[in-house]
């Protein structure tokens, strides 16, 4: 592992030589030492327990359990082994028995930091290569400067090998490495520890562990699936995902901008093992997604190439046939170190705890990196991921009234013959350039091409509680069809002297493009004829439901796209040292067209469909603004405003004109404090969102009249818009979070949500419901616990291979309410499509909850030897019955997972 450290106030060649060498930092993992730090008497007699290993392993025992900050190249240390040091003395007089039999010596610099060299060196080495881009510079932390990350990644955000449940520095919200502390708004991380320790190895599981995020499986009631879930913040659906901080990546079921098609978007099947930590930013980023939805955004940082040789291979095996298999290799290539690779390969072989529904997934990553000079960073990488599922889609249905239909655990209302496949590439390069001293440059580049098809058999609909009739079987036929997005990232970060502090400036533009009309895109209905076949839940048999013939084409899209620019500027000023005031300007703009070709059972194609096209744009000044007031070295207060807009030139009013953008606003105000070494960070802080103009349906009359057809799903109409305070979504809440190492050997993970939201306006209360109020999203709880904690022994030849973990999710009621229909009308319609209107006045109100719950988990390991790691992992300890999805009377309710185990063995060499 190494960093490129550079010191503040270095004096002598000595120091300055620092600068441009890499260098490993152990502890802590990316930010330099503080004052309190640097003040710290070594000659005082510490109790050291360091055993016999490689001399990288004790070094990295020693800074733990000395504090010192170690640095030294990897290669310096490779293939070294040392005798144990125990007892008590002071560092210095340990650190000399440590190295005993070597030809390696060390300095002291600063206080706080130990560079390894070899005997006889005053200096090191002037002409050793650089690794790595240096320094990164972190502002608001104690220190000026920051090597980069952890275990010999150039990444200086990167958390592999730090053993820690929380990060230095984070790029999202702020484009640069910047402490959370320092972060005016909700920022989270999930590290690779916490990722290992808590099996987090797909995107959904990420997501359930998240602080203040609410996973809803089978969202749209009973039109969701069990393979792709939605994702709550703040009462609004997350749908912005960046890689690497570059340039937003359209999620599905992003409604706008964006919002063109489930196969214009981006589906996250995603694979863990490709990135390092996930970011996320709660509430709005106003200032470098472009257009500031509410909800938040998620940075993936995928893993780097590392400056010395590693490999892990990992297997794991546990409940329902769950078997995953991971690789992944890392090292210098060529030239010296200067040309680094990593590859990771996974494989999974998933079934659920319900039954015929399957996932299987494979990854392939690739990544290489090089100095291009000593202050130029390239690298470049592909990632291809295949995922076949035999999916369910649904969900289970509930008596007409809402009453639990207490449907056993392993049911699945699927078909053996569904599928839902996807192809996901994606190719990526990097430029990183140092500007001098205190200025970078980065552009960041990442095409993604998701295909994917889609034959499902479902069942829906409310259970008559005296005949048990009503649930139905229906099918569609989608694809293939493409989601191919490009998207170009520019930033220029720095800082420059002003009233006596640094000021803190970024500029930046991206560029985005998202297509569904590269390979077209196909959509076939009515699998099963009219009328619907009745489906009896209580005793099904999907033998009895062979795979149907495929149907005709029924439309195809003809073009699809958007294209989303940006240009962005901020400002961090400090006039006062213990004030910080952070404003920017932002200018985007949103355009898309699509065009709609229908085909009808009476004839070919209708012809060209209407093309629909729309361009938005939007100057803010400022889009955002925020205050931070260092309390203490270790504590920080901050207040911030982020604007809301987001376009909505696709959604038509009755004129076939364009409806005006959401707007509105995000304010937040809190306390944050980190430890002098960053090991602990924990954050309190309040929020109000309001959101004006979101639309409502109309009418779909005059978009029929004048094109003959109702309006395509692709380009929606009729809405109105209600801009009033009287008329507003809101949301109010406040998040405490604690991340980090509490004692030695003792990490925490601990987020609390407080949420309430309501929709304002009678027009929008659910038919059926009879609360005061309604939610934006009910099946989400108004509160929200997320806890899970880990020891490392530290003890004894024996306990000090243990560590055990344990943890909590639990939640507040919650619910749904609206009406189900009890008779249908069925037919056809001109395009051949399966119809089912509900008769009138055969409806029937419900409302019903899922009540408080809180489920367990666990984790024992043991270090079988210097390589080798077995870990038991087990999920929901007490066995708790439970639905993780409050859906309707017509399906989209979901069972949790019942208890379950999984074993894994982990080798690192």
């Amino acid at each position: 592992m190494h960093h490129l450290l550079r010191l503040p106030s270095l004096r002598g060649l000595a120091f300055s030589s620092l600068a441009c060498v890499p260098l490993i930092s152990l502890a802590p993992p990316a930010l330099a030492q503080s004052e309190a730090a640097e003040a710290r008497n070594v000659e005082s007699a510490q109790a050291f327990d360091i055993p016999a290993s490689s001399l990288a392993d004790a070094l990295t025992t020693f800074g733990l359990q000395s504090g010192l900050q170690m640095s030294y190249t990897s290669k310096l240390v490779q293939g070294i082994s040392v005798q144990a040091v125990k007892g008590g003395d002071v560092p210095r007089e340990a650190l000399a028995k440590l190295l005993a039999g070597t030809d390696l010596a060390f300095r002291l610099i600063n206080g706080s930091v130990v560079v390894i060299v070899k005997r006889g060196s005053e200096a090191v080495a002037a002409d050793s290569s650089p690794r790595q881009l240096g320094p990164v510079r972190v502002e608001g932390a104690s220190s000026q400067s920051v090597a980069a990350g952890a275990n010999g990644s150039t990444d200086p955000t990167a958390t592999e090998g730090t053993g820690s449940y929380t990060s230095s520095a984070l790029s999202i919200a702020s484009k640069m490495p910047q402490s959370i502390k320092d972060t005016p708004q909700s920022v989270s991380v999930i590290t690779q520890q916490r990722m290992r320790d808590q099996n987090l190895t797909d995107f959904t599981s990420i997501m359930n562990q998240a602080t203040g995020i609410s996973v809803i499986a089978g969202d749209n009631n009973s039109g969701g699936s069990n393979i792709n879930p939605t994702f709550y913040s703040r009462g609004f659906r997350i749908t912005t995902l960046q890689v690497d901080g570059g340039a937003p990546l359209t999620a599905a079921g992003q409604s706008l901008p964006g919002g063109l098609a489930g196969g214009s978007n981006y589906v996250p099947i995603i694979d863990m093992a490709e990135y390092d930590h996930v970011e996320l930013l709660r509430g709005a980023d106003g200032q470098f997604v472009g257009y500031g939805d509410p909800a938040g955004v998620i940075n993936l940082t995928r893993k780097r190439p590392l400056d010395h040789s590693q490999v892990v291979v990992e297997g794991a095996s546990g409940s329902w046939s769950n078997e995953r298999a991971m690789i992944d290799v890392a090292g210098p290539l060529a030239l010296d170190g200067r040309v680094r690779g990593r590859v990771v390969l996974s494989y999974l072989d998933q079934d659920y705890f319900y039954d015929i529904a399957t996932t299987n997934r494979t990854l392939v990553y690739g990544i290489l990196e090089g100095d291009l000079t000593p202050t130029t960073l390239v690298s470049g990488g592909v990632s291809v991921t295949r995922q076949n599922n035999v999916p369910w889609i649904g969900g289970l249905p509930r008596f007409q009234n809402g009453d639990d239909a207490k449907l056993s655990h392993d049911t699945c209302l699927c078909f053996p013959w569904n599928q839902w496949n996807f192809d996901t590439k994606e190719a990526f390069a990097q430029v990183e350039q140092r500007l001098g001293d205190n200025w970078s440059a980065k552009l960041n580049l990442t095409r993604t091409n998701q295909q994917s098809v889609e034959k499902v058999g479902s069942v829906a609909g409310a259970i008559n509680p005296v005949t048990d009739q009503g649930p139905t079987i229906r099918g569609s036929k989608l694809g293939p069809y493409p989601s191919v997005q490009n998207m170009a990232d520019l930033t220029l970060t720095g800082s420059f002297p002003l009233f006596g502090h640094r000021q803190q400036l970024v500029f930046g533009t991206s560029y985005q493009t998202v297509h569904g009309d590269e390979t077209g895109f196909q959509y076939s209905s009515g699998l099963f004829p009219s009328p619907l076949p009745q489906a009896n839940v209580f005793n099904f048999n999907p033998g009895a439901y062979p795979e149907p013939a495929d149907p005709r084409v029924n439309y195809t899209l003809a073009q699809a796209s958007q294209k989303v620019m940006m240009a962005y500027t901020t400002l961090r000023l400090t006039l006062l040292e213990p004030l910080h005031f952070i404003t920017g300007l932002r200018y985007s703009s949103y355009s898309y067209a699509s065009q709609l070709n229908t085909y009808r059972t009476d004839a070919g194609a209708t012809g060209p469909g209407r093309v629909n096209r729309g361009t938005d744009h939007n100057l803010s000044w400022p889009p955002t603004y925020s205050v931070v007031y260092d309390v203490s070295k270790t504590l920080s207060a901050y207040a911030s405003y982020t604007d809301i807009y987001v376009s909505q030139e696709r959604m038509l009013d009755e004129q076939l004109n364009s409806i005006d953008p959401l707007t509105g606003s995000n304010v937040e105000a809190g306390l944050k404090f980190a430890t002098p070494d960053n090991r602990l960070n924990a954050t309190l802080g309040a929020y109000r969102i309001v959101q004006k103009n979101y639309p409502l349906l109309v009418d779909y009359g005059p978009y029929a009249a004048t094109q003959g057809a109702a309006p395509d799903r692709f380009h929606s109409c009729c809405y109105t818009t209600l801009s009033s305070d009287k008329q507003a979504n809101e949301s109010h809440g406040a998040d405490l979070e604690v991340t980090g190492e509490l004692t030695r050997g003792w990490q925490l993970s601990g987020g609390y949500t407080f949420n309430e939201s309501v929709r304002k306006g009678t027009a929008n209360y659910p038919v059926g419901y009879t609360g005061p109020k309604t939610p934006l999203i009910s099946r989400a709880p108004k509160h929200l616990l997320k806890l899970w904690s880990s020891y490392q022994f530290q003890n004894g030849d024996w306990w000090r291979r243990l560590s055990i973990g344990g943890g909590v999710n639990s939640q507040t009621r919650s619910f749904n309410a609206g009406a189900a229909c009890t008779a249908y009308n069925y037919g056809t319609d001109a395009n051949g499509n399966v119809t089912a209107i509900c008769q009138t006045g055969k409806t029937v109100p419900y409302q019903f909850s899922q009540d408080f719950y809180a489920v367990f988990s666990a984790r024992i390991a043991y270090q079988l030897d210097r390589n080798w790691n077995a870990a038991l992992n087990i999920n929901n300890v007490t066995d708790k019955t439970y639905y993780q999805t409050a859906g309707s009377s017509d399906g989209g309710n979901w069972y949790g997972d019942p208890r379950n185990f999984m074993l894994t063995l982990r080798g690192t060499f």
